[in-house]
């Protein structure tokens, strides 16, 4: 079972009014944590709240959320000051998969913009050329430019608005790839359910392989609750499907596996 630890916030990175990332101090976490997983964060709310790990700095023992407000939970978190204390218990859940991994498209939307960027980085870390896709809803909430354009070899940008890069969703960038771009290239995604259902069935139709990272509702975050439970498709015969913990057996998993 996971650990929970003491942590302070060091860093506040404020990239709008309802949006920030927090930086703590925490070795474990630092040591530990892979791309796709996340952690279970304190508020003075009953339950913690489950955020993707943005960025893990081993050497200053450090590891980054992106936080957006969507409640009272998620406000109060977002106005700590520097040198507030939180516990938080993690890492948790499966991270993306990279062995085997020659090229990489990561395609992101929302609040799964952060994960993807600690996806992003460990791919150049390790020297796996990556495309970055990300969605926003308007050029008033894309954040984050300098930082993902320092990490892959291109990224592009589509806004539901038109008024910053190509005008759609990110469902219209992707379809302007050619064939020969996408040989030997693994997709993950992460991102609203239905951005990530889209960009699913694109990638199986090339004959891509591709993750997704799923975005429940969380309460324990190591799999007792059941709150997270998700549908993928059985691999017993004349069953359909089985619950799944998003929190334990995820939150990523294979894209053709995720009913949706």
């Amino acid at each position: 079972m996971k650990e929970e630890y003491k942590i302070k916030l060091i860093k506040k990175e404020v990239l709008g009014p309802t949006c920030a990332v927090l930086t703590f101090t925490c070795p474990e976490i630092a040591e530990e944590a892979q791309p796709g997983q996340f952690v279970n964060l304190s508020c003075d709310y009953f339950l913690k709240r489950p955020f993707g790990i943005m960025c893990v700095d081993k050497i200053e023992k450090t590891f980054s959320v992106g936080v957006r407000k969507v409640g009272k939970g998620t406000e109060k978190i977002i106005e700590a000051k520097e040198g507030d204390e939180f516990t938080v218990l993690g890492p948790l859940g499966n991270g993306f998969p990279f062995d085997g991994v020659k090229k990489l498209l990561l395609v992101g939307g929302g609040t799964g913009i952060f994960p993807i960027f600690c996806a992003a980085k460990y791919a150049q870390e390790n020297g796996i050329p990556c495309r970055i896709v990300n969605g926003y809803r308007s050029k008033n909430d894309a954040f984050l430019f300098d930082k993902f354009e320092a990490v892959c070899d291109n990224f592009e940008v589509t806004t539901d608005a038109g008024d910053l890069g190509m005008k759609g969703n990110v469902m219209t960038y992707l379809e302007t790839i050619d064939d020969s771009e996408l040989s030997d290239t693994t997709v993950m995604v992460v991102g609203p359910g239905i951005m990530m259902r889209k960009v699913s069935e694109w990638a199986q139709a090339k004959g891509l392989t591709c993750y997704v990272s799923l975005e429940q509702r969380m309460a324990c975050g190591i799999g007792a609750c059941l709150v997270c439970v998700c549908k993928i498709k059985a691999e017993q015969e004349g069953k359909e499907f089985v619950h799944k913990r998003c929190c334990k057996d995820g939150p990523v998993f294979r894209a053709e596996e995720v009913i949706w």
